[in-house]
């Protein structure tokens, strides 16, 4: 009697992962993709989905507990939250990589105004060259007024040297606008890494 007990008990344990694979579960997750698996994740029960058989068919269909406009809005709210899961880590990442570079505020003030100097001289060396563009250009375009005064026509090559020279001049002034632009945006990113500094380390909150 004990050995058909232990028999029986056996052939179940062993039956058991094979009825378990016989039903593939189908349903839709909050991007309205269709998932196939063998059991349906619990946050995606309440819209509904389907039990197939072996082969194929479906075997059960478990309706929505959830109206449609209901469904859409917890797919809203999924998502937000997703997103919001997703910015915290972000910011979790960046406090550590924050406190792992730096060990002070001061080390900061001293990077940021390292890589601010680095700006100030570049655009130092965009104006003198403007400059020299802009002298350049103003003999170019006198040499070509005198010419025209006096009847000798423009040459090719002139026009050449004016050419290339307005366009090394419109290239200048977009490399110092764009010199003055990370200026700024590095003053206030490295601003705001002070700020937060601050506020992990408890420290001062004077300048």
């Amino acid at each position: 009697m004990l050995r058909t007990t232990l028999t029986i008990v056996l052939t179940l344990i062993l039956l058991a992962p094979t009825a378990r694979a016989q039903s593939v579960y189908r349903w839709v997750d909050d991007n309205g993709e269709t998932h196939y698996g063998d059991s349906v994740p619990t946050e995606y029960k309440d819209y509904g989905y389907v039990r197939l058989g072996p082969d194929g068919t479906v075997r059960e269909r478990v309706e929505p507990a959830l109206s449609p406009e209901e469904i859409i809005e917890q797919r809203k709210r999924r998502t937000a939250q997703a997103r919001e899961e997703a910015e915290q880590r972000r910011r979790a990442t960046q406090d550590r990589m924050l406190l792992a570079t730096y060990r002070s505020e001061e080390e900061l003030r001293l990077e940021r105004d390292s890589r601010l100097a680095g700006i100030r001289n570049e655009q130092s060396a965009l104006k003198a060259s403007l400059d020299l563009y802009e002298n350049r250009y103003e003999k170019l375009a006198s040499r070509a007024a005198r010419d025209s005064r006096e009847g000798k026509g423009i040459s090719r090559g002139l026009q050449s040297e004016i050419s290339d020279t307005r366009s090394r001049l419109r290239q200048l002034r977009a490399d110092l606008e764009d010199a003055r632009q990370r200026e700024l945006t590095t003053r206030q990113r490295f601003d705001q890494r002070i700020e937060r500094y601050r506020e992990l380390t408890g420290g001062p909150s004077d300048d």
